[in-house]
């Protein structure tokens, strides 16, 4: 089912359960999300520290807390992929990461996540029994600042996590703790808030067709 989890790094907080459902496939597209259906399965949420939901064809990700991480899944499960989104930082605050998830394990919410901020910094990490194993981190002048958008991409397959932005790989890092499992999306904010970020145009492939 679909998992809306919000953490203070490294103490998982809350975790609440939402419908699930999938998104259409096309002729090379393992999955396919335009969120333009509020009925697609991806949560649809709100407290006082986040809010998760759709808006004007896009999935938007409302964060009202400092150093506060939401995510969503979709109820999915791949094995070698590459994933790809467009994301647009719309609430303007330069220090709040955002980005993709892969392998995600439902039994113990540990996951692989790749993701930026407007700054130009990056992370790779790899969520594993409520800690982070830092894979690949940075600063890369190949990032945009504060551009209107940003295309994120992440390759999950052959024991290679690896991170696109606008078709430029950023960083890669080696680890195979995990195989398989659902994707996701995510935002995290630093001391700036609140923040808001839009998702769109989703699509997952074959590892193999993305080399």
């Amino acid at each position: 089912m679909n998992k809306r989890v919000v953490w203070v790094p490294p103490a998982v907080l809350l975790l609440a359960a939402l419908a699930c459902g999938g998104g259409p496939s096309g002729p090379t597209a393992l999955y396919r999300e335009n969120f333009g259906d509020a009925d697609s399965g991806w949560c649809v949420d709100s407290d006082d520290t986040s809010a998760l939901d759709y808006s004007e064809g896009q999935y938007v990700f409302e964060v009202n807390d400092t150093e506060w991480f939401v995510w969503c899944n979709p109820d999915e499960n791949f094995d070698d992929i590459h994933v790809e989104v467009t994301a647009e930082n719309t609430g303007g605050t330069s220090d709040t990461v955002f980005g993709l998830m892969c392998h995600y394990q439902s039994a113990n919410d540990d996951f692989y996540y790749a993701g930026i901020t407007s700054a130009g910094d990056y992370t790779i990490r790899l969520y594993q029994g409520g800690e982070d194993d830092i894979l690949a981190e940075g600063t890369s002048d190949e990032l945009a600042l504060d551009a209107a958008s940003y295309k994120l991409a992440m390759d999950c397959g052959n024991g290679q996590i690896a991170l696109y932005v606008d078709d430029v790989q950023i960083d890669s890092a080696s680890d195979d703790t995990y195989t398989n499992g659902d994707i996701g999306l995510f935002a995290w904010t630093g001391d700036d808030v609140p923040a808001e970020v839009r998702f769109d145009d989703m699509l997952v492939t074959a590892f193999s067709d993305a080399e």
